[in-house]
């Protein structure tokens, strides 16, 4: 008998705990705002360091030989050796991530899943079209040169990604957001293998 009573009781603590997460689940704790600082900041450097990598926007430029420091891109000046802008990149990363982490901990899940999967489909997409639009145009007959326009890829590629993010059901895009975690970093890292070819091929 005094198992069967503790066993209601355990079924009812837990039914409890199930009703009122799912009324807090927009009142975030302090474990799941470090949690969504986490997951956020991780996605986002990966996206903003093959940005800043791919069109080579360095916060700074550090010029080692003679230790200086010059805001924004810089090149080697003579007699002072290779600058270096990893150092800047790793930093505007860190920082513009930091900010949409923060960010991230004060919006509604809703509205945290939706960005996410916005930027991601959209961090997919535009590098694809670009590409996709570059080949085109190294192929085609006639002349094709307003396709290799950064830019122009960004429309197409920015309605893929709010197409996505709105026909996406809620529990898909609650389902996902943790795996983008894993899922960005790797395509990320394709995306700056093939931007850095050139580096390679010379």
């Amino acid at each position: 008998m005094t198992r069967t009573s503790d066993l209601h009781e355990q079924t009812y603590l837990v039914g409890r705990a199930q009703a009122r997460a799912a009324l807090d689940i927009d009142a975030p704790t302090e474990r799941s705002r470090f949690g969504t600082f986490a997951i956020t900041f991780g996605v986002a450097f990966a996206i903003l360091y093959t940005i800043c990598v791919w069109k080579n926007w360095p916060l700074f430029t550090f010029h080692p030989a003679v230790n200086k420091l010059d805001f924004g891109w810089h090149p080697g000046r003579s007699g002072e050796g290779p600058a270096m802008h990893w150092y800047g990149w790793l930093v505007l990363s860190a920082v513009g991530a930091s900010v949409l982490s923060w960010i991230a901990t004060i919006v509604s899940a809703q509205w945290l899943y939706r960005a996410t999967i916005f930027s991601c489909v959209l961090a997919a997409l535009w590098p694809s079209l670009f590409a996709l639009a570059v080949f085109t145009a190294d192929r085609v007959s006639f002349d094709a040169e307003f396709l290799k326009s950064v830019w122009l890829a960004a429309i197409p590629a920015s309605a893929g990604a709010a197409a996505s993010s709105y026909l996406i059901s809620s529990g898909w895009a609650q389902r996902l957001w943790t795996w983008w975690l894993l899922i960005v970093p790797i395509g990320a890292l394709f995306v700056l293998a093939y931007s850095l070819r050139p580096l390679f091929l010379r």
